[in-house]
């Protein structure tokens, strides 16, 4: 989790012009990072990837959707099915992992892509100057 939230930060930091990557598309390359962009622009992903930090720094679901889950699981058990809590709790904590790899790659390959444009900008201002 430590690797997402340290991409995050960078791609914030990075990013001091979020309207510059509105309509950039990655390009499709061999790269795992960058292959899942789909068909949305750089903002878009910018936008979510942040609001998804939000989400997993400090949100907690609401108590009565909390209270809910408790008495599922308790009906469950009471059903006489046993409950694999240990198990369940690896599949969450797999499937966590899972999503925030992926969207780990995706903040990396967005930080680098405003890298190359900032590049772009700034070596034809240099080009201009001369």
């Amino acid at each position: 989790m430590d690797e997402y939230f340290s991409a995050i930060r960078e791609m914030e930091q990075a990013v001091m012009f979020p309207s510059l990557l509105r309509g950039v598309y990655m390009e499709q390359q061999d790269d795992t990072s960058t292959g899942d962009f789909g068909n949305r622009d750089l903002y878009e992903y910018y936008m979510q990837l942040k609001s998804i930090k939000l989400a997993v720094e400090g949100k907690l679901p609401p108590v009565n959707e909390s209270k809910q889950q408790i008495t599922s699981r308790e009906e469950v058990q009471e059903n006489g099915e046993e409950a694999d809590l240990e198990g369940l709790l690896y599949h969450h904590f797999t499937g966590l992992y899972r999503v925030l790899t992926h969207l780990t790659r995706k903040a990396n390959a967005l930080t680098r892509k405003y890298n190359e444009i900032l590049g772009q900008i700034n070596q034809s201002e240099i080009t201009l100057a001369w």
